[in-house]
């Protein structure tokens, strides 16, 4: 009995393992920005997209970098996955662009730019893991990409006031 508890204990550790090594990582995990979305070719069903994120490292320490699996929405709903088995390292106390082609389906896009209002603003939020040598990071990251009436033509949208 008593060696089948022990072996019990030593599968739960080993399957528990893995997941801690991200415990173990010094420093601050890196800052992920999404300095760009390009569209590619597109077909009736697929959209494909060039996203090019920002990876920044405050730390005093080179990140050597080798993968990132991530998810992008666009107000609150997903508009495009990303994996990508790239190698880099970002330098200490600098940062990098990794470029990453992903796909998303065309039909999404399109109930997205017809639900989107001149009224309304239009948010993102990415997030996901970086895989290194050391260790999964997990990284989160949202903002605002246009303000509600940034592009109406109401009076209330502009600075100049009538004389």
């Amino acid at each position: 009995m008593r060696l089948h508890r022990a072996s019990l204990y030593l599968i739960v550790l080993a399957l528990l393992i893995p997941g801690c090594a991200s415990w173990f990582i010094k420093g601050e995990p890196p800052e992920v920005l999404v300095t760009n979305v390009t569209p590619l070719d597109a077909t009736m069903f697929e959209q494909r997209l060039r996203v090019d994120l920002r990876v920044r490292n405050p730390n005093d320490f080179d990140y050597h970098l080798t993968g990132i699996d991530f998810t992008l929405n666009l107000n609150g709903k997903r508009l495009a996955r990303g994996l990508a088995s790239k190698e880099m390292t970002i330098p200490r106390l600098g940062d990098a662009v990794m470029t990453i082609d992903t796909s998303t389906s065309t039909l999404d896009i399109m109930r997205q730019l017809l639900q989107f209002s001149q009224k309304q603003e239009l948010t993102y939020d990415i997030k996901g893991v970086l895989h290194g040598t050391e260790g999964r990071l997990p990284f989160t990251n949202a903002g605002t990409l246009v303000e509600p009436g940034m592009f109406s033509d109401s009076p209330a949208s502009s600075d100049a006031t009538p004389r």
